[in-house]
């Protein structure tokens, strides 16, 4: 089995508007500002790592770029090797872009869709203590790395592949059905650690990125964290609900670049010895509603919105 990739070590956002995304990754979901060396950029923490999630001024307003961790230098240079296999080009980045993502080496390269892959090892820890009063217990994250993301893929079937093959990604499940309207849902989950899925590919998108998720260890913080988006006039996309697959409960908001975040509770790990992959014909057990003009119905005050 490839066990080179131990999991998402950090995501990077290119955003025309960092100070709106300060203020949620901070004051609504309850990161802590962290440090970086990369040139105008801003960099959060959700656990003793110096970062986790990185924030550059730029046009894109989205995804630029997801990165990982190898378990050792080796086992770095051996996803670059495959990369190379698979038709990609590989750069090797040994200093300044390393340092600005805390790691001792890295190398990067493109995958199917066009979305920049950063490979690394060695990443540093920050001594810091976190600002818990946000999200008192902590996010979710260890052997399970962090989160997942839901990317746009051209050609699912190549993306798969890539990912499969390059970073030992394995198959969790996939969600095959049509919404109201005609829409059709057809995505695939990849996990490559024991959480449910690290990488969720679906065709049709207009950015790299349909969402991120982010999982708080404690019920309450996530419903605190709800409250928060409310109160601070995020807008909610989807309401408190379950998924069939992961199990997750999580709601849904818009991000000051447009594409969505997740933030969910508890959820299915995986097994490789006894896991068996499966089609789900439903996005959701229950909930995850639109909630139409809600927001305007909750309205912030003064108060709530300090």
């Amino acid at each position: 089995m490839n066990d080179s990739i131990l999991g998402l070590a950090y995501l990077v956002f290119e955003v025309t508007d960092p100070d709106a995304w300060h203020a949620l990754l901070v004051d609504c979901l309850g990161a802590t500002e962290g440090a970086t060396s990369a040139a105008d950029t801003r960099a959060y923490r959700l656990d003793g790592r110096a970062a986790r999630i990185f924030v550059a001024r730029g046009a894109a307003d989205d995804l630029v770029a997801l990165g990982f961790e190898a378990r050792s230098r080796s086992a770095m240079w051996d996803v670059a090797m495959r990369a190379r296999d698979e038709g990609a080009f590989v750069e090797e980045c040994f200093d300044a872009h390393a340092r600005g993502r805390h790691a001792k080496e890295l190398v990067r390269f493109d995958e199917p869709a066009g979305l920049e892959i950063e490979v690394g090892y060695g990443f540093a820890d920050d001594a810091t203590p976190l600002d818990t009063t946000r999200c008192e217990q902590g996010f979710v994250l260890g052997e399970q790395g962090l989160g997942h993301v839901a990317l746009g893929a051209e050609d699912v079937n190549a993306s798969r592949r890539f990912f499969e093959t390059v970073l030992g990604f394995r198959l969790s499940d996939e969600i095959r059905c049509e919404l109201r309207g005609g829409y059709s849902v057809d995505v695939t989950f990849l996990h490559v650690n024991p959480r449910h899925h690290t990488v969720a590919l679906a065709r049709g998108l207009t950015k790299h990125l349909h969402h991120f998720m982010v999982q708080p260890r404690s019920l309450d913080d996530l419903g605190r964290i709800y409250d928060r988006c409310f109160d601070r006039g995020v807008a909610i996309t989807k309401t408190l609900g379950r998924h069939p697959n992961d199990r997750m409960l999580s709601f849904y908001g818009t991000t000051p670049s447009g594409f969505e975040f997740e933030c969910g509770y508890g959820g299915v790990e995986i097994d490789d010895a006894s896991w068996v992959p499966s089609v789900h014909d439903r996005i959701s057990t229950w909930g995850h509603r639109a909630p139409g003009k809600m927001r305007d119905l909750h309205r912030p005050t003064q108060e709530t919105a300090r």
